[in-house]
């Protein structure tokens, strides 16, 4: 009986994959380079001049799996994807395996659900990051440049995360996001509980020829587990900013960000004046912060490749 059982339910397996023809890629990128930098930081902090190998210079080093299979009426969907230094071969994200991105999705004409570890929408990563619209250098750049450098949405990506884009309808598209922890690896909270960090976000897109705006909001509940009396029960950031591109290939990009009680510790966010902050604040970098920034930008077409410039501020 057991036998039959077995081979009846390999049976099944083989006639599923035979009809369904699922698809598996695997994927990967290694961006290396030698920077320069030099920071003046006035304050006691001084000068520094640096040179070093660095890796993820422009996007960072990954590797990935995904596949998608239909299923009749919708599509399931995996991406695993692991982020690694390729200066040193360490793994990136706090050493996880699949640092990056681990989620599994299903789509269909109800729009895009998906479940796991997911970039954020104020980012310009994964299937949904809206600040590609909004970040004309749209890379690392060491600590000096990008969007990140002029705003307080210090997250990436989440953990436990439920995410929704909705159909496009006239050029507007609609996001939602939930995540009931959102770092498992520093947070030692209860997963959908007051003790640990939660996070929350609404966001919008609309495309209509050379134009694409988008509006983000987000707020970050934060976790009990959390000491100290200077913590505030949340945190929050509204972005609103857009592209348009002519006929010729000029595009001109701007975005604006106000944010309210937003903690901003990572030195990827914090830019090119955190050691010297550092150095002042004996450690502690900025804390919870308010305030506001901006940026505008440009892209040209020149040599068959793409000039880009970039020129934000950030005050808080």
């Amino acid at each position: 009986m057991k036998k039959s059982l077995l081979a009846l339910a390999l049976l099944g397996a083989f006639t599923a994959s035979a009809f369904a023809e699922p698809s598996v890629t695997l994927y990967g990128r290694i961006d290396t380079g030698l920077v320069y930098t030099h920071k003046n930081q006035d304050n006691t902090a001084g000068s520094t001049d640096t040179f070093s190998m660095d890796s993820g210079v422009t996007t960072g080093s990954r590797w990935g799996l995904k596949g998608s299979e239909d299923i009749g009426n919708a599509k399931v969907g995996f991406v695993l994807e692991s982020g690694f230094n390729s200066d040193d071969g360490t793994s990136g994200q706090n050493n996880r395996l699949f640092g990056r991105e681990a989620s599994i999705s299903v789509s269909g004409g109800f729009g895009t659900l998906s479940f796991g570890r997911l970039p954020i929408f104020g980012r310009v990563l994964g299937a949904n990051g809206l600040f590609r619209a909004i970040d004309p250098l749209f890379a690392n750049y060491t600590s000096a440049f990008g969007s990140g450098a002029a705003t307080a949405s210090m997250w990436t990506r989440t953990d436990n995360s439920i995410s929704y884009r909705t159909p496009t309808y006239a050029g507007l598209t609609g996001y939602a996001m939930y995540s009931f922890k959102m770092n498992t690896a520093t947070d030692t909270g209860t997963e959908g509980k007051s003790s640990s960090d939660r996070y929350a976000s609404l966001a919008a897109r609309y495309q209509n020829g050379g134009l694409e705006g988008i509006l983000v909001a987000d707020t970050t509940m934060y976790g009990s587990y959390r000491t100290g009396t200077d913590i505030p029960d949340q945190g929050y950031t509204v972005t609103l900013g857009g592209n348009y591109g002519f006929n010729n290939g000029f595009k001109i990009i701007a975005f604006g960000q106000y944010f309210h009680d937003q903690e901003l510790t990572a030195r990827a966010r914090a830019g090119v004046g955190f050691a010297g902050l550092n150095a002042i604040t004996g450690g502690k970098g900025y804390g919870y912060v308010d305030g506001w920034g901006i940026g505008v930008g440009a892209h040209y077409p020149v040599l068959g490749g793409t000039a880009k410039v970039a020129v934000n501020y950030r005050d808080m």
